[in-house]
């Protein structure tokens, strides 16, 4: 359900509004639980896996839109 000529923005957009409340929920558990010495190693952890699940989200988004403007008919 891609747009005309582009991505599709609902999937990506609930994709990125997902990973957004994990990562915060992810930062305030770890900001009451974690040391200060192991949080600022969890924020780094936790921010770089939320960069590359974007990433991911974003090329499998991507890649969903390529297939949809291969395989329809002229």
């Amino acid at each position: 359900m891609s747009s005309e000529n582009g991505l599709d923005v609902g999937r990506l957009g609930r994709l990125l509004t997902l990973i957004a409340f994990v990562t915060a929920v992810s930062l305030l558990t770890s900001a009451q639980v974690l040391a200060e010495e192991l949080f600022s190693i969890a924020v780094v952890a936790i921010g770089s896996i939320a960069l590359v699940t974007a990433i991911i989200g974003f090329l499998i988004a991507a890649g969903a839109t390529y297939d949809e403007q291969v395989h329809e008919p002229e």
